[in-house]
């Protein structure tokens, strides 16, 4: 993933309005994450133009910001970045091929929505 200049501070400014609105330290945020208080700091100013999509990933849960919003100021560099569902459950639960698929068509059904 890679994002231009104005886009990392973009998202550093939602990140930081997110955390502050909850009013979570970095140093908190940092520590709950398992990342340096330094990547905090530096993803909120905006000096990062490759951040790894799972930390935001992790960051937006956290601070409950919609993936959406940080999709919309990437352009969609994040969720393109981000493993599909059969390599995330594959490394994430040590699922079953079988168990795998049972899952994305579970997904599948979900995305159709009501029948």
């Amino acid at each position: 993933m890679s994002i231009t200049t104005i886009q990392a501070r973009q998202l550093g400014t939602l990140i930081a309005k997110a955390r502050l609105r909850k009013g979570v330290p970095q140093t908190a945020l940092a520590q709950q994450l398992d990342v340096a208080t330094g990547w905090i700091a530096g993803v909120e100013l905006g000096r990062y133009l490759d951040p790894s999509p799972d930390r935001l990933a992790r960051l937006a849960e956290v601070l409950d910001i919609e993936p959406s919003r940080i999709d919309r100021i990437t352009k969609g560099s994040v969720a393109g970045s981000l493993p599909g569902l059969r390599t995330y459950f594959r490394a994430k639960y040590d699922l079953t091929p079988e168990q795998i698929e049972r899952v994305e068509r579970y997904v599948r059904r979900l995305q159709k929505g009501p029948s």
